[in-house]
């Protein structure tokens, strides 16, 4: 009865621990689908020396998809293609990168709307977060 009692003990043990482990979460998270891009052309153009860097551009809607628009500001030639965005998911983080990648060809800068769309999360609430070349530029509660 010791042995049974003993074997019944460890298999409850391997069962709890494979149940427990990091796996299934990275499971679930790879279901996320994720895509970006930014919405063409200048929302509008500022000389460089009037133009502060702070935005309030910022809406979301949240359902089976969270879709997320904000806005970042860069250099107004070319207006298109210019950012490449990447994001990380870590339990009810959404945490997002802006890196602009075009030459600065112009001296002026415009207002540029990046649209965000992730489907398959599985929270109701997450906090958003994104930095732009290293500096936060937004830190957002968001609910279904």
């Amino acid at each position: 009865m010791k042995t049974f009692t003993h074997k019944f003990l460890i298999v409850a043990q391997i069962l709890f621990l494979i149940s427990c482990s990091k796996s299934n979460l990275t499971d679930n998270e790879e279901k996320v689908n994720f895509k970006s891009y930014q919405v063409a052309g200048c929302n509008h153009s500022a000389s460089l020396e009037k133009t502060t860097f702070a935005d309030s551009c910022f809406d979301y809607s949240f359902n089976d998809t969270l879709k997320i628009d904000f806005c970042i500001f860069g250099n107004c030639c070319p207006d298109s293609n210019r950012f490449a965005v990447d994001y990380n998911l870590n339990s009810d983080t959404i945490s997002v990168s802006v890196v602009d990648t075009a030459a600065n060809l112009c001296n002026c800068l415009c207002n540029y709307k990046i649209h965000l769309e992730l489907t398959g999360l599985l929270n109701n609430k997450y906090i958003f977060s994104c930095k732009y070349d290293s500096i936060m530029n937004y830190n957002e509660l968001l609910e279904k």
